[in-house]
C-alpha cells in the first residue's frame, strides 16, 4: 500500500475549521484517464470527461460550481451532462442550478424525502425554542441571528463557519423572512436542486462509451440517501463524509447503531476500484477504506469495554490513545471528540 505524504496534505485539511464553502478551486488533478479530482480548501468532487459530455459528482455549492464551470469550459469542449449526488447535505449538494441548462441530476430516491418540506404543523425543534423570543412559533430574522449568527442581508453563496453558522435564506423555503418548524427541520437545502433521475439499489450511467455507477450504501449514521459513485474503467470510487482517508472522522453521531455505519463501509470495500477519492481530504489507495473501518471498530471495542467497566468519558479520553493512527491528519484534534461521540452513540443504543 502506498503511504500518503501526511505533512503535504495537512494544510488542505486545516480549512475544515474555517469556512467550508470557500469558492477558490485549489485542487485540479487528473487522477485517472480523463477523470479529475477538484476541490477547494475543504471539499472535493470528481468528474469524468467523455466525447459526449461530462459526468460530475457533487456540485459542492453555487460559488464552487460557478468557478468550476468556467474552468471546464476553458479546458474541455463538452458540457456537463450528468450531476451525480452522493447525498442531500447542503455542503456537497448545493449549486446544481449552475448546471441546469445542460445536465440531468441523479441521486438516491430518499433524497426527495429530505428535500420536501415537512408538514406545516411541524413544531420548532426543542433546541431552537429558546431563540423564539416572542413565542410565536416562528424564528424571525433577528432571532435567527442570535440562534446561529445568520447574516440575513447576505444572499446567494452558502457559507458555513465552524460547521454551525448557516445563512438564513437557505432555510427560508417560502422566502417570507421567518422560519417555521417545518423549514428548520428540513434544513438549509434551498440551493440543492432535486434529482430528476432516482434509483433504489444501483444505477449505471453511460455517456460517450464510459460509465459511472451509483451504489446505495443503506441507512446508517450519516444519512440514509448516501451513494458511493464508482467509475469502473478508471478504477476510482468517490465517497463523501462517511469514509475518510488517513483521517479520523470529524464526528461520530447519528440515531442509528454504529454497526450500520460499518456495514456501509464494508459494502464500499466490496466494490471493485483501487483509488479512493473522498469528499474531504486527499486521494489514496482503496485499502485506506479498510483502515478507516478498523479504526472505528477498535474505538468501538475499547469504549464498549470501558462502558462495561464503568468508566466515564473523561476517563476514556485519558486512557485511549490509538497510537497506530497517530500519524493521521487531525488525530490529536479529532480523537477526544471521537471518544465522546462513540460513547454517546453506544450508550444511546
Amino acid at each position: 500500500m502506498t503511504r500518503l505524504n501526511i505533512a503535504a496534505i495537512t494544510a488542505a485539511l486545516i480549512g475544515l475549521t474555517q469556512s467550508a464553502f470557500a469558492q477558490t478551486i485549489e485542487r485540479f488533478e487528473e487522477i485517472a484517464d480523463d477523470l479529475y479530482y477538484v476541490g477547494n480548501a475543504t471539499h472535493n468532487t470528481v468528474f469524468l470527461v467523455t466525447d459526449e459530455g461530462i459526468i460530475l459528482a457533487d456540485p459542492v455549492n453555487y460559488g464552487f460550481s460557478t468557478e468550476l464551470r468556467a474552468e471546464i469550459e476553458s479546458r474541455f469542449d463538452v458540457p456537463v451532462r450528468y450531476v451525480l449526488y452522493s447525498h442531500h447535505h447542503a455542503d456537497h449538494a448545493s449549486g446544481g442550478a449552475v448546471w441546469a441548462d445542460t445536465a440531468q441530476f441523479v441521486g438516491h430516491e430518499n433524497m426527495l424525502r429530505y428535500l420536501a418540506l415537512p408538514p406545516a404543523d411541524t413544531p420548532i425543534p426543542p433546541e431552537v425554542v429558546d431563540w423564539d423570543m416572542d413565542g410565536d412559533g416562528l424564528l424571525e430574522g433577528h432571532e435567527a441571528i442570535d440562534w446561529r449568527g445568520f447574516n440575513t442581508s447576505t444572499r446567494g453563496e452558502f457559507f458555513l463557519a465552524g460547521f454551525s453558522h448557516r445563512l438564513f435564506d437557505f432555510y427560508d423555503y417560502d422566502g417570507d423572512g421567518a422560519l417555521s418548524g417545518a423549514e428548520i427541520t428540513r434544513g438549509p437545502l434551498n440551493e440543492v436542486r432535486a434529482p430528476n433521475i432516482t434509483y433504489r439499489d444501483e444505477l449505471t450511467i453511460t455517456l460517450g462509451g464510459k460509465t459511472a455507477k451509483l451504489v446505495y450504501t443503506g441507512p446508517h449514521t450519516h444519512s440514509d440517501d448516501m451513494s458511493v459513485i464508482i467509475f469502473p474503467e478508471e478504477s476510482v470510487g468517490y465517497m463523501a463524509d462517511f469514509i475518510s482517508i488517513v483521517r479520523p472522522p470529524r464526528w461520530i453521531r447519528g440515531v442509528r447503531p454504529i454497526e450500520t455505519w460499518l456495514a456501509a463501509i464494508r459494502l464500499v470495500e466490496a466494490q471493485d476500484f483501487t483509488i479512493a477519492a473522498p469528499g474531504h481530504g486527499a486521494v489514496g489507495d482503496a485499502e485506506y477504506i479498510t483502515l478507516f473501518r478498523e479504526y472505528l471498530e477498535q474505538l468501538r471495542d475499547e469504549i464498549r469495554a470501558g462502558i462495561e467497566a464503568g468508566e466515564t468519558v473523561e476517563q476514556l479520553q485519558a486512557r485511549i490513545q490509538m497510537d497506530e493512527y497517530s500519524d493521521w491528519i487531525s488525530y490529536d484534534a479529532f480523537l477526544p471528540q471521537n471518544i465522546e461521540d462513540m460513547y454517546n452513540l453506544l450508550t444511546n443504543q
